[in-house]
C-alpha cells in the first residue's frame, strides 16, 4: 500500500528535526490514545464514515503523528485523530505512523493542521486562542505562529467576552457576523440582544447593515429627542419626558419584525 506523505510532509513530522524521518512505522492501534488537550473537540458524523468507508478500500493513505506517552509502550495522537478514529471504525488492528521524538505535543502544530484542514469550528477556534492568551502569548504571538492576519486573532480573541446569546449565534454564522454584533452590543447591548432574538443566524452583509442600523438609529433617535426637548418648556419636558433612543429603536423592532429580513435580502 502506497503512502501520501503530502500536507508538507505531515508538517515536517510535526515541526521537530528529532522526529522520525523517512518512512512511517505500523504502530497497534489499541497501544494508541487521542491527546484530551488537542483543539478538536467534535467529529462530524458523515465526515467520518466517508474516511472509514476510505480506508477500508485503500486503506490509511497518510500516516498519522504520535508521541510517546508516559506509561510505558503507549503513544498519544499529534496529529491524525480523525484517521485514528476511522481506522478503529473500520477494524484496523494497525496504522501508520511517524513518531514524534518530543516529550508533548506543539499546540501551534495541533492548530494549523486542523485550520488547512479545515475542521474546526469557531469555538474551538476561540476555545484554543484564549487558551494560549492565558498561557502568555499574546495577539501578535499568536498571529505569527499561526500565519493568520492580526484582526483575525482578534476577533476569536473577543469571543470570551461576548455574551452567551451571541456566542450561539456561531454555530449558523461566521465570525465576521458574530463579531459586527458584538461590536453593535458594547455600545447597545437591549437592541443586539432584541435583533438576535428574533433571528437564528446572519450573514456577513446582513450583520454589517443591522449593525449600522441600530447605530444609525439610535444617534438619529438620539438628535430628535433632543431638538424635541429644546422646543418646550422645561416643565412640560418633566411631565412629559421623552422615550430614550434605545426604547425607541427596540419599539420598531417589535413593530416591524419583518424589517430583519428585508434587510437580509438586500444584497
Amino acid at each position: 500500500m502506497a503512502l501520501d506523505l503530502s500536507f508538507k510532509q505531515l508538517i515536517d513530522a510535526a515541526e521537530d528535526g528529532a522526529a522520525t524521518i523517512g518512512q512511517p512505522t505500523c504502530i497497534s492501534i489499541d497501544r494508541i490514545d487521542e491527546d484530551p488537550d488537542q483543539p478538536r473537540r467534535s467529529f462530524e458524523k458523515h465526515k467520518l464514515d466517508e474516511l472509514t468507508q476510505s480506508i477500508l478500500q485503500h486503506g490509511v493513505l497518510q500516516p498519522i503523528v504520535l508521541r510517546h506517552a508516559t506509561e510505558e509502550g503507549r503513544y498519544v495522537i499529534v496529529m491524525g485523530a480523525r484517521r485514528y478514529r476511522a481506522a478503529k471504525r473500520a477494524g484496523l488492528r494497525d496504522i501508520p505512523a511517524f513518531i514524534h521524538a518530543a516529550g508533548s505535543a506543539d499546540r501551534y502544530v495541533q492548530m494549523i493542521e486542523n485550520i488547512q484542514r479545515d475542521d474546526l469550528n469557531a469555538p474551538e477556534i476561540a476555545a484554543f486562542i484564549a487558551e494560549r492568551l492565558e498561557q502568555g502569548d499574546n495577539q501578535a504571538d499568536i498571529s505569527r505562529k499561526l500565519g493568520k492576519p492580526r484582526d483575525w486573532v482578534s476577533r476569536y480573541a473577543s469571543v470570551q467576552n461576548m455574551p452567551k446569546f451571541l456566542r450561539s449565534k456561531l454555530a449558523g454564522s461566521s465570525i465576521r457576523a458574530v463579531y459586527e454584533l458584538y461590536q453593535a452590543w458594547r455600545e447597545q447591548p437591549n437592541a443586539i440582544e432584541t435583533l438576535c432574538a428574533a433571528q437564528e443566524s446572519f450573514t456577513d452583509a446582513h450583520a454589517r447593515q443591522l449593525a449600522r442600523k441600530i447605530r444609525t438609529e439610535v444617534r438619529g433617535s438620539a438628535a430628535d429627542s433632543e431638538g424635541a426637548a429644546g422646543a418646550q418648556p422645561a416643565r412640560q419636558v418633566e411631565q412629559q419626558p421623552t422615550s430614550r433612543p434605545i426604547e425607541i429603536v427596540l419599539r420598531r423592532l417589535r413593530e416591524n419584525p419583518g424589517t430583519l429580513r428585508s434587510i437580509g435580502t438586500s444584497e
